[in-house]
């Protein structure tokens, strides 16, 4: 009985995640939509539907952890993290980075040999160029920094918020916190669709969410992300601005060096990780003995 009981929690809680995905994406779509409906080409100002939809997401997820804290059932935790663990997460978001940087090229030498893989890496730099469905020189230089304010400050919040905030935070009221991080990570990685993304993406959420976890903060979680979204793609695409007139073997320089002190962090993070986990459980012993004590 009690077996079937905890099947049947760990179903709702996996079908309320799911809503809240479907939530997330149909608002983005709804933004998308709306601004097809004003005559907006999406293609050409893609900064200011990025930027719309996520702080639309934004607003409409902090409604709900608001209404969710009024009916004392709080689902986000955005305690104050200290300098320490905010040092911890600045090394663990070089290193995740470092990981995605060692994988792509990993992939790409495995790819020269395997067709499908070379199609799917193909597919996957499509999907993460801006400019991919449009020529960059007939989208606006102000779209283009909105589009990378967004991408580097506004999307962490945004998808913390749902993925961690309110995906994680809905599968560990029945589930234990180990099951409901690989399932958010699940979530998250299968929400990037295209299978190389995927791929990596399931790597980070896990990350993300186990130091979310950890620090019981989403601070954490969104300098992660930020970090991660600056250095990944935000100064890749800001120094290929036309307007800035960047040499291409100066932008190509600053991205190499980049990705070698991210590879080189891969160790450090590792180290940091454990660190930010070992003060987490020796958090959770003290707090522990002490409501022993009191009581």
């Amino acid at each position: 009985m009690r077996f079937l009981e905890k099947v049947s929690g760990w179903l709702l809680a996996v079908g309320l995640a799911i809503a809240a995905l479907f939530a997330f994406n149909y608002l983005d779509i709804f933004v998308i939509l709306c601004f097809r409906w004003a005559g907006v080409n999406t293609a050409i100002y893609r900064g200011c539907v990025s930027l719309t939809a996520a702080l639309v997401n934004t607003l409409a997820f902090g409604l709900f952890f608001f209404l969710c804290k009024k009916f004392k059932r709080p689902l986000l935790q955005v305690k104050k993290i200290s300098l320490v663990d905010i040092g911890l997460v600045i090394i663990i978001a070089l290193g995740m980075l470092g990981f995605v940087k060692t994988f792509i090229y990993v992939s790409d030498q495995i790819s020269e040999y395997i067709k499908s893989l070379s199609e799917q890496m193909t597919e996957y730099r499509e999907s993460v160029d801006r400019y991919s469905t449009v020529k960059q020189d007939i989208v606006p230089f102000w779209d283009s920094l909105i589009y990378l304010f967004s991408l580097c400050f506004i999307v962490p919040i945004e998808e913390e918020l749902v993925f961690r905030g309110a995906i994680f935070g809905l599968l560990r009221q029945k589930m234990s916190p180990s099951a409901a991080i690989l399932t958010s990570a699940v979530i998250f990685g299968v929400m990037h669709r295209v299978s190389i993304h995927t791929a990596y993406a399931l790597v980070c959420g896990l990350i993300l969410c186990a130091c979310y976890h950890y620090t019981k903060s989403l601070i954490a979680s969104v300098i992660i992300h930020s970090i991660f979204n600056i250095l990944g793609s935000g100064i890749g695409d800001l120094l290929k601005l036309q307007e800035l007139g960047v040499p291409s073997d100066i932008r190509l320089a600053v991205l190499s060096r980049i990705s070698v002190i991210c590879i080189m962090m891969l160790i450090p993070s590792g180290i940091a990780f454990l660190i930010l986990r070992y003060n987490s459980r020796k958090q959770e012993k003290v707090k522990t003995e002490s409501v022993a004590a009191v009581e």
